[in-house]
């Protein structure tokens, strides 16, 4: 099974001297990302949809080989809850033409308000028009997503229930695709002053996460880790690497402080 493991996003402030080199220009920062992880979940598209001259450049400084996730933006999930957004939908799709061959997954994360009853049909008919090259992961955070009528549904579709580690969240975790995604974001009681190093250590909740990935026979498993999580993405992404036997990502930074030690 092909394992890819990435941050929620690569533009903190606290990451600077941390991951990055203190004096690497932010302009910079993905352009080395991208030589670190293989892979990233780009926040911002929830915010906002963003113009082709950004995703142009991220195309650019990235390379071939590296891969990105990307939220649909809140308009089309929360604010209008799936709801009329053919026309918004395709203006995101349209802003992630210039890095089209690089983009592995687009999730749909859903508000806890919308359930599944709701969201089904919409879901429907999203699909009837959004190009199948490209994966779609559902996190639904209503309890009604994790009951057999929803679980059932999305195996007939093959549509991926994404695995989460979220405050308020009680999700079980069924495999309901070829493939899972899987978001640690923890909480938000870690101050974005603080990202950058390590405030609560989740090892053990690493661990098990790790006993569950190592029991899956599927395609592949795509994982990001945010910084609500540890205080630090790369890290906590570090550590699960090293459960799941994989090699340790070393960077600049790390580099330093090994020295120095």
């Amino acid at each position: 099974m092909e394992v890819k493991i990435g941050c929620t996003g690569w533009s903190y402030d606290g990451w600077s001297g941390t991951f990055y080199p203190k004096k690497l220009p932010k302009s910079d920062w993905l352009e080395y990302y991208s030589k670190i992880f293989p892979i990233t979940e780009i926040n911002s598209t929830y915010y906002k949809i963003p113009d082709t001259s950004i995703t142009k450049k991220w195309n650019a400084v990235t390379p071939a080989s590296f891969q990105f996730t990307a939220k649909f933006p809140s308009i089309i999930t929360h604010e209008k809850k799936l709801k009329n957004v053919k026309q918004h939908v395709f203006a995101f799709l349209s802003s992630l033409v210039p890095m089209h061959d690089k983009v592995l997954a687009l999730v749909l994360q859903l508000p806890p308000s919308l359930s599944f009853q709701e969201a089904k049909p919409r879901l429907d008919e999203l699909f009837s028009y959004l190009p199948p090259d490209v994966r779609y992961p559902i996190e639904g955070r209503h309890e009604s997503w994790f009951t057999n009528d929803a679980f059932d549904y999305l195996k007939e579709n093959n549509y991926c229930l994404v695995w989460n580690e979220i405050q308020g969240v009680n999700n079980p975790s069924k495999i309901t695709a070829d493939y899972v995604y899987i978001r640690l974001i923890g909480d938000r009681s870690i101050p974005e002053s603080e990202f950058g190093k390590i405030i609560m250590d989740k090892t053990q909740v690493i661990q098990k996460w790790s006993e569950r990935i190592k029991k899956l026979k599927l395609e592949s498993a795509i994982i990001m880790t945010n910084n609500h999580f540890e205080g630090f993405g790369p890290s906590t992404a570090n550590t699960l690497r090293i459960q799941l036997g994989l090699s340790e990502l070393v960077w600049d930074e790390k580099k330093q402080q090994k020295l120095e030690f």
